[in-house]
C-alpha cells in the first residue's frame, strides 16, 4: 500500500504517533493483565517502527522548508 501525504499532513502523523507512544507507556506501566500488557506493546513497538520511518521524511522537509 502506498500512502501520499503532503508535508503539513506527514508533521501532523508524526506528532500523533509520539504522543501515542508517550501514551502508551503509560498504559503498559499501568496495565495489570498480561496479554493486556503485551497487546499494548506489540502497538507500541509497531508505532515505534512507523515513527522511525517517518523520522527522515519529517526531517528533510524542515531541512528545505
Amino acid at each position: 500500500m502506498l500512502l501520499e501525504l503532503s508535508n503539513e499532513e506527514s508533521r501532523v502523523l508524526k506528532d500523533a504517533v509520539d504522543s501515542s507512544l508517550r501514551t502508551l507507556l503509560d498504559e503498559i506501566a499501568h496495565a495489570d493483565q498480561r496479554e493486556f500488557k503485551e497487546a499494548l506493546r506489540q502497538r507500541y513497538d509497531r508505532l515505534a517502527a512507523l515513527q522511525h520511518r517517518l523520522e527522515p521524511i519529517v526531517e528533510s522537509e524542515q531541512v528545505y522548508a
